[in-house]
């Protein structure tokens, strides 16, 4: 009965599931009805053999079927170092373990990955449980009891072979190798982030990355990684002609990448896949990238095994993305692209939310609102604890009204934007191309904000979040001067324009000027010169402006006279 509530312990305290235990069994102090029934509890709450996809935080144990797609080596690592190996978490808290120092007794770790109709994860085991692994067999349907740390690190508990009439499916274009791998891509946008502070086990400092969002073009398996005693042997990713994101954590492949630029083609080798729900990669130390060109010079040469991975061929054209209409929404439409023009841009909402280890214990579940999250939330003083408005802690969506791009068909649909995707600037008229975006179905009822009285014809919504890539096509755009009033709004810094009133959100050319650029707003009149693109201006140089006597009686004047105002402010 332990295992059984251990699938359920974040929505039931053990007194509760023995009473519902307890309502299902018939029969007293038989142990094998005790058993059925507490089974049978878990598979009503929904909690028995889900599938990869609903995988999630929360309870201490998760159930699931899933086949064997390929075994990886064995690690072999030294303990002494503390943590146990030498590892991190990335910022979606997915472990990664490399090679460190041989040292005795030495570590033991294995990654399997399976898989099922709706998703791929990696089963962890470690030391003793590695050598449990040898029996495991690609192909193999196994039954799973496990520990959910993340879709790259479920860490095996128990398992066994499942009945033979348990059938599991993969999915088509899933994860296939954990194996490196080349591939070429054209580069869609490259984004910094940077995450400070020590990851959940208290190791080292979480590393600077870039995030690149590409459009895969080919892909195969590195050749070094041939030949390494796994049993599976695929000659490509799966992921072919398909949009990706590229977590870059070397330094060299990140430079080369911004090089390249957007728009560019690339070869990226001594990649891995992570497990996602969309294509998702790892680019380390160990990776390389350089940049395909087509040289003249070389033509002749672009089949030579030396060329191969830098050169086009004189018939290369690299894949573009297909962007879907509107009006060919929505059906069975998975992860689309469009590109559509912004109607209304809508606004910014905030949401306060619970940190990861609060919600991970059912604080989430009572909501800010609530006496029990008013309770934990508050300190015996009363006053409410500071880490509640840490900037992590604050969730913001924008929805919008939008358009085809490339035609006036005259159909409008709501564009959701979640998390950092809703701090992107947009302005009215903007293009906008989004990347590896859902279709919902629409709440046509829904009148909050600036959407009370706005037209959507369709009736589905498109939702971009963490896995999607939202740009903006400002263009080229020409040199400007813009004379305004500085102020802050959800969405960033932005200049209003003195006389016509009109909003620019005001971007920074150079790392320097984001510090400087927030002590101009609300302190007077000033003026931006630099690159106005649509409504976004990339400031080059930030000046207050002083003006003199007569000037602030000219504007007086016409103050005066948009007003209907008799007074003279000359005399």
């Amino acid at each position: 009965m332990r295992a059984y509530h251990a699938l359920l312990d974040d929505l039931l305290t053990w007194e509760e599931f023995e009473a519902k235990v307890g309502a299902v069994c018939q029969k007293e102090n038989d142990e094998d009805a005790e058993t059925g029934a507490a089974r049978s509890v878990a598979e009503s709450l929904g909690r028995l053999h889900v599938k990869i996809a609903d995988l999630k935080r929360g309870p201490t144990l998760c159930s699931f079927f899933c086949k064997v797609i390929e075994k990886g080596d064995i690690i072999r690592f030294d303990r002494d170092s503390g943590a146990g190996a030498h590892s991190y978490l990335d910022p979606d808290d997915d472990l990664f373990v490399t090679d460190s120092p041989d040292a005795e007794p030495p570590g033991l770790l294995r990654r399997v990955l399976v898989g099922d109709e709706t998703g791929e994860a990696v089963l962890v085991f470690r030391d003793m449980k590695v050598h449990g692994t040898q029996d495991i067999r690609v192909g193999d349907v196994l039954e799973v009891a496990a520990r959910f740390r993340g879709l790259s690190n479920v860490i095996a508990v128990d398992l066994q072979e499942a009945d033979k009439g348990i059938y599991v499916c993969l999915r088509k274009s899933g994860m296939k190798t954990l194996k490196p791998l080349n591939l070429r891509v054209k580069i869609l946008s490259l984004e910094e982030r940077d995450y400070s502070g020590a990851d959940n086990l208290g190791n080292a400092p979480r590393r600077r990355f870039s995030d690149a969002y590409v459009w895969v073009i080919d892909g195969h398996v590195s050749p070094s990684a041939k030949g390494t005693g796994s049993e599976a042997e695929p000659g490509v990713t799966g992921n072919v002609n398909c949009f990706a994101r590229i977590r870059v954590f070397g330094d060299a492949v990140a430079a080369t990448l911004r090089e390249a630029g957007e728009g560019a083609v690339a070869q990226i080798s001594g990649i891995t896949q992570r497990p996602s729900r969309c294509a998702h990669f790892n680019a380390g130390d160990e990776s390389a990238a350089s940049i395909c060109r087509y040289d003249e010079d070389n033509a002749d040469n672009v089949d030579n095994d030396d060329n191969d991975d830098n050169l086009f061929s004189k018939d290369f054209v690299p894949a573009e993305v297909p962007f879907e209409r509107l009006a060919d929404l929505p059906g069975d439409s998975g992860e689309i692209s469009v590109s559509v023009r912004v109607e209304d841009a809508g606004h910014v909402a905030s949401y306060l939310r619970p940190p990861r280890k609060q919600r991970r214990r059912g604080f989430g579940d009572a909501g800010y609102g609530s006496d029990a999250a008013n309770g934990e939330s508050e300190s015996a003083g009363g006053a409410v604890d500071e880490w509640i408005y840490r900037p992590e802690n604050i969730f913001r969506v924008r929805r919008c009204i939008v358009s085809d791009a490339s035609e006036r068909s005259g159909i409008s649909a709501r564009l959701v934007l979640w998390g950092r995707q809703a701090e992107i600037p947009l302005s009215n008229g903007d293009i906008v191309r989004v990347y590896n975006c859902s279709i919902r179905n629409a709440d046509l009822t829904d009148t909050r904000g600036d959407f009370k009285n706005a037209a959507v014809d369709a009736g589905f919504e498109i939702h971009a979040g963490g896995n999607s890539c939202v740009k903006v096509m400002h263009g080229d755009g020409g040199y400007g001067e813009i004379s305004g009033v500085i102020m802050e709004f959800p969405e960033g810094l932005c200049i209003i324009e003195s006389g016509s009133g009109d909003r620019y959100t005001v971007v920074a050319q150079e790392k320097a000027q984001e510090a400087v650029l927030p002590q101009f707003a609300v302190c007077g009149e000033v003026s931006i010169s630099g690159r106005i693109a649509g409504h976004v201006i990339r400031a080059v140089s930030v000046n207050p402006v002083s003006r003199g006597v007569s000037d602030v009686i000219k504007r007086l004047e016409n103050l005066e006279n948009k007003l209907g105002f008799d007074d003279d402010f000359s005399s």
